[in-house]
């Protein structure tokens, strides 16, 4: 029981001796400016993270959301360049999701390709296909970008300056809560949210007790795309330019901090809170590398071994919750 609750709750504990650490060894870490900043650069990862959760939560993975989150900064931003207005680039940047939540449900459901292998060759087609249209990986840069798209990304709810540095909250943080509230409520409140944990846990019978398997997998699969595509587009607004394979970054973090979540679920299954926890873990893990003064590839060699240690741990998790329900 004690193991149970220690590998449950392993996360947090350490979560916790990581803040104490960064406490004792930089005295910028407590800042409240930069505690506020671990914020608005969770943001984003939040989203994908978010998105992730509801493929994840029907049995799945998703490797393509790197692109869908590159596909909708990169759309809305080209739109912009050529003179389109806010509302349509963003738009058509979102659409430009859903076909890849499409393109992937179709080579799941219908040509019956793995769903790793699946999500897999598209990543490789849209990494493809971005650096044909950006002439090898050229970043588009825009400078004069509409107010309100940058908004998105720049926007403040709020700007002081106190205890010696200026506070500075993003409407980026409050989006990226909104739409983790929202998929929340979806997942634990409503029949969508019942069915794909259904599907989840055992897809032959959930079809069989009558769940439409294939239609709720493509709902998946397509509203994780989108929103990893809202993503891009918000990234791109901060940025205010769109980086070729970017979404590339969030991608192992996302999936970490969504298998996060489950080894704090009491079933092992995904959980939104939980996820959120594993977002904040990655983001106190990254700025404290930063304010330490690690490079930023041994960041990258961190995140990895963390990548490890969550799936170690998740597997000792659910052998554990076996065990537990055989006897």
């Amino acid at each position: 029981m004690l193991k149970n609750g220690f590998i449950r709750y392993s996360t947090i504990i350490a979560l916790l001796i990581l803040i104490i650490g960064l406490s004792i060894t930089t005295s910028k870490f407590l800042n409240p400016g930069n505690l506020l900043n671990i914020l608005t650069q969770s943001a984003i990862l939040t989203l994908v993270s978010v998105g992730l959760c509801l493929v994840i939560a029907a049995g799945g993975i998703d490797l393509s959301v790197a692109v869908a989150f590159d596909m909708g900064g990169m759309v809305s931003v080209i739109l912009l360049s050529y003179g389109w207005g806010w509302l349509t680039a963003i738009f058509m940047g979102l659409v430009a999701g859903a076909i890849i939540g499409v393109f992937n449900s179709f080579l799941v459901l219908k040509v019956k390709i793995t769903i790793f292998l699946a999500t897999f060759g598209t990543l490789f087609i849209g990494q493809s296909i971005e650096r044909i249209i950006t002439e090898g990986g050229k970043p588009v840069y825009l400078p004069n970008m509409d107010e309100v798209f940058s908004f998105l990304g720049n926007g403040s709810l709020f700007v002081v300056n106190k205890w010696g540095s200026q506070i500075d909250f993003k409407w980026s943080v409050i989006i990226a809560i909104l739409v983790a509230f929202s998929i929340h409520f979806l997942l634990k409140k409503t029949v969508f949210g019942r069915y794909l944990y259904a599907i989840g846990l055992q897809s032959e019978a959930a079809e069989l007790s009558g769940v439409p398997v294939k239609k709720y997998t493509s709902y998946a699969f397509v509203i994780c795309s989108v929103i990893c595509a809202f993503a891009g587009i918000v990234g791109a607004s901060a940025l205010k330019s769109y980086v070729p394979l970017s979404g590339n970054y969030y991608l192992m973090d996302g999936i970490g901090a969504v298998f996060i979540g489950s080894t704090l679920n009491e079933k092992g299954l995904v959980d939104i809170p939980g996820t959120l926890v594993g977002v904040i873990f990655y983001g106190v893990v990254s700025n404290g590398l930063s304010l330490v003064g690690i490079n930023f590839y041994w960041q990258s060699v961190v995140h990895g071994l963390l990548m490890f240690a969550i799936l170690i741990l998740n597997s000792y998790r659910l052998s554990s919750i076996k065990k537990v329900g055989i006897a």
